[in-house]
């Protein structure tokens, strides 16, 4: 719902230059809390006349910022870390108010960000060039890794800040400039993120916000000829799209996307263990991760066993406000996502599948949300077990040996991360080698990101690029070489 008024309450401007900003005739549309449907703020709607000035600002600061020697820059990620310790309540609550996560996991957010920009400055250390041997006498040869110019940076709501963090400090220590376009469901989480940030003394024009819709910001980002580089998080469809839109400038683009992540449990897993995985991985952030586990392939001698412990771990998850404490399991973002998830369960039972656990609304509680779901007899070529749901839905596969397995995890289009839980060294390095995912995990849930570890996909899942380590410079930088004849 668009609104053409201020309040007294949270307000989200545009950030251009430095400067919180906003036009006499600026439109705003609202952020509504999915726990209670309670208005959290309003937030600008950037126009397209908007963005071009935040593009042009930030190629302006360009110059300046890529000849400011790196320990510099890294030193305003180290002040910005010390501002987001003292901000991490404030800014944890206004995600969980937004996206509905549990306060919890908002504070492990924000600890992300701390962590992220501590590693993005020690990293500027480490921005390292080659010499190479030449082929002439009085010759040398470098190479050096040089800064692209403008980053786009487009950002989902799931994890409002954390990926936010990834790409902007990567992007900073590289030398580039920032134009943001988050998610308008957690713009003001957005707002809070910024703040710091300039608190933290970055110059004008060197990191600038802008909010609003998808098909202005995110395609005029994408097809203008001044950003130089776009990091994008989010559905695989909304990634084809930028792709199609940035190849015309030549700019680089980086795509993770999503993903039909599984758990295979064979008959010599530790059941509980391998139980406790998939709950987690499967309900944390109520499914909303591109990450989520929403299949488990399990061997037939141990299915009944596992499913048992699954269902009863699932049936022990307190749902509600994720500002309320003790509370594990929070809303949908929204609306539109409620009606997804309603109706993959809804051809999940059509195809035949067996709801063993939720599947419905939780009407009382008055928010967006739904009963995490299992639901078994699913066959691996069956809707739910394709398509990404994004929301608490679990499918159940059964399979009579690691080999069918492994055919099954491999068969979607996605590959993100795949879960592996046996006591046997010869099929955990199978699962190693065989699975198509640029996430393979051993006796562990799908769901993990550990600082300085590539984070991305295959196939469908992305386009080849990874973040969270040091090879986000890929993305970030391109190389120059350098011939000296002396």
């Amino acid at each position: 719902m668009s609104s053409q008024f201020k309040t007294d309450i949270l307000q989200g401007d545009l950030y251009i230059n430095g400067k919180w900003v906003s036009a006499s005739d600026q439109s705003y549309f609202e952020s509504l809390n999915p726990a209670t449907g309670e208005l959290v703020g309003i937030c600008a709607a950037a126009t397209t006349e908007q963005v071009d000035e935040a593009v042009a600002k930030a190629n302006e600061a360009y110059s300046k910022w890529k000849n400011t020697p790196i320990p510099e820059r890294a030193a305003y990620l180290t002040k910005a870390a010390q501002l987001f310790e003292l901000r991490k309540e404030e800014l944890a609550s206004v995600m969980t108010m937004e996206m509905g996560k549990v306060l919890p996991e908002s504070l492990g957010e924000v600890g992300v960000v701390i962590a992220t920009a501590h590693y993005m400055a020690g990293e500027g250390r480490r921005l390292f060039g080659e010499t190479v041997p030449v082929g002439y006498p009085d010759r040398n040869v470098r190479m050096v890794r040089e800064p692209l110019g403008v980053a786009a940076c487009i950002t989902p709501w799931n994890f409002p800040v954390a990926l936010a963090s990834y790409k902007i400090f990567s992007a900073l220590i590289a030398g580039n400039t920032v134009v943001w376009k988050p998610a308008s469901e957690v713009a003001l989480s957005a707002k809070t993120f910024v703040e710091v940030l300039n608190d933290a003394g970055l110059p004008a024009g060197v990191v600038n916000l802008i909010t609003g819709s998808g098909r202005t910001v995110g395609q005029t980002l994408a097809e203008h000829s001044d950003v130089k580089v776009i990091s994008f998080t989010g559905s695989t469809e909304v990634g084809q799209k930028l792709a199609e839109m940035s190849c015309k400038t030549l700019k680089r683009i980086s795509l993770e996307l999503g993903g039909k992540n599984a758990v295979i449990v064979l008959k010599d897993a530790d059941l509980d263990k391998a139980a406790d995985g998939i709950v987690k991985s499967a309900f944390t952030t109520t499914g909303q991760r591109c990450t989520a586990a929403s299949r488990v392939i399990v061997e037939r001698p141990v299915k009944e066993l596992l499913l048992q412990k699954v269902v009863e771990l699932t049936k022990s998850l307190k749902i509600g406000n994720g500002l309320v404490e003790g509370i594990q399991v929070g809303p949908l973002v929204n609306e539109d996502q409620l009606h997804t998830v309603e109706k993959y369960v809804k051809t999940a039972i059509e195809e035949g599948g067996n709801i063993l656990s939720g599947g419905q609304r939780v009407k009382e509680l008055g928010g967006y949300y739904y009963e995490p779901t299992i639901i078994e007899n699913v066959k691996p070529n069956d809707t739910v077990a394709q398509e990404e749901i994004f929301g608490p839905v679990l499918a159940i596969i059964e399979v009579d040996s690691y080999e069918e397995a492994m055919e099954v995890n491999n068969g979607t289009i996605y590959g993100l991360s795949t879960s592996i839980y046996t006591e046997s060294l010869h099929y955990a390095n199978r699962a190693a080698k065989e699975a198509v995912s640029g996430l393979v995990y051993i006796n562990n849930g799908t769901s993990n990101a550990e600082m300085g570890v590539a984070f991305g996909g295959m196939k469908m899942s992305g386009n080849g690029h990874r973040e969270v380590s040091h090879h986000a410079f890929d993305v970030m930088t391109e190389w120059k070489s350098i011939y000296t004849n002396y």
